[in-house]
């Protein structure tokens, strides 16, 4: 046999070889292939058929809820956002316009605190917080978005004296009325009719605390941030805050202890109760969340959430409600709105 003929049957050998492997693993990744597109598929099928939770599929808020809890661990709540020269600051892109609707002058708003601690023996104790009437200003305001809803008809004042006490004569007036609401509409004060519904949060009729003026929240140390305000959009903004920090106001108007300790969380919604948002009280307590009553070095403006707002720099914009009616302590996990529609409870950065 010639040498070329030995090297031509080598060659032949060496083919058929080759082909042989090639077919071999075709099949198998072939059967790995479907193998794998049938696992997907079951995954797929099976969060898709797996029950709703606040319009989100159960394994898919598991795995926020997993999430939620590593950045939680890691990170405690307790680092830092970033801070710019305020020269860097710009005005606020106006976004969310959601418990809005009409303008709310400061003369016509009153914080509504519940959960306090020897609330009372505070001289801004009222029996029902849930009895301020809320009063708007005309619905032609130019400082509305045109995209609110219509200010609320002319609201009858509740009868409450200036520092926001029940008055003794008006009490039997005062029942009267709590009774006719309790009948007409239910044992909810407020009934959110925003696209996530009412919130489990909100608070009965007759639920006791205070009634806060602007003038006793001026009171507590003001302070000025210039942080980046995170949309979950994809967009940023530095903005310049002024205000006073949440866990001074929280420090001033303690909690009542629950089992013996300071309640988990904090709870705040807007006067009308469409938005609301729960909050772990270490965010609340975080030295950069801000109860804000200033933007740019000037007043609240009211498409920004005026009289007050919450700035939370280590949350997504979802969470730093806008005109905040209501601040409750609780034990349980409060509701949230954008948790409702879909979105993350945590919504840490």
């Amino acid at each position: 046999m010639s040498e070329q003929e030995h090297e031509c049957i080598v060659s032949s050998g060496d083919a058929a070889t080759v082909k042989r492997e090639s077919a071999r693993r075709t099949r198998r990744s072939f059967l790995v292939g479907g193998v794998a597109a049938a696992a997907g598929y079951g995954v797929s099928r099976m969060i898709a058929n797996s029950p709703y939770d606040g319009r989100l599929q159960s394994a898919l808020r598991k795995t926020l809820n997993f999430n939620a809890a590593v950045s939680r661990a890691v990170f405690d709540e307790r680092g830092l956002a970033p801070t710019y020269h305020v020269s860097q600051a710009k005005p606020l892109r106006l976004n969310g316009v959601v418990g809005l609707e009409g303008a709310l002058p400061v003369e016509g708003w009153r914080l509504q605190v519940a959960g306090v601690a020897n609330a009372k023996r505070s001289p801004f104790y009222a029996p029902d917080v849930t009895a301020w009437e809320y009063k708007y200003a005309a619905s032609s305001s130019s400082e509305v978005d045109h995209d609110l809803k219509s200010a609320p008809g002319t609201q009858k004042p509740s009868e409450l004296n200036p520092s926001g006490a029940v008055d003794s004569d008006a009490g039997a007036a005062l029942a009267a009325h709590i009774e006719a609401l309790m009948k007409a509409r239910s044992k909810k004060r407020h009934e959110g009719n925003a696209e996530a519904g009412v919130s489990k949060n909100a608070l009965d009729i007759g639920t006791p605390g205070l009634l806060l003026r602007m003038d006793e929240l001026l009171k507590l140390p003001r302070v000025e941030l210039v942080t980046e305000f995170k949309c979950i959009e994809g967009w940023s903004n530095v903005t310049h805050w002024g205000g006073v920090r949440l866990r001074d106001f929280i420090d001033a108007y303690p909690p009542e202890k629950m089992n013996g300790r300071e309640p988990r969380y904090v709870y705040m919604e807007t006067p009308n109760g469409d938005y609301y948002c729960g909050y772990d009280m270490a965010a609340a307590r975080h030295p950069q969340s801000l109860l804000v009553t200033e933007m740019g070095g000037e007043p609240l403006l009211q498409e920004h959430g005026a009289p007050l707002r919450l700035h939370m720099p280590i949350k997504y914009g979802y969470k730093q409600i806008k005109r905040i009616g209501l601040i409750a302590y609780t034990d349980q996990k409060p509701d949230d709105y954008w948790t409702k529609l879909g979105y993350d409870w945590y919504a840490g950065l």
